[in-house]
């Protein structure tokens, strides 16, 4: 899959590590970093490829299900 080019300027939620504190970078941020300090305990948290493509595919699939939600009420008003 990789680093999918339509989320760059989705903001991309994640959790660190250490103190589980939510981390919001853009995708095309996310995509560049290779460490990020946590907010939430001031570590300095290095973050791998193979985690980046799972933030990605999660925030994929979460645009997935809210496209068919919307689909599935937009079908309850015109039928």
């Amino acid at each position: 899959m990789g680093l999918a080019e339509d989320l760059s300027d989705v903001a991309l939620t994640f959790e660190c590590p250490d103190c589980s504190h939510p981390a919001v970078r853009k995708g095309s941020a996310l995509r560049t970093i290779a460490h990020f300090k946590c907010d939430g305990c001031n570590a300095k948290v290095r973050i791998t490829y193979p985690q980046k493509l799972a933030i990605f595919e999660k925030h994929r699939l979460l645009a997935a299900g809210d496209r068919r939600q919307r689909g599935q009420e937009h079908s309850k008003f015109y039928h």
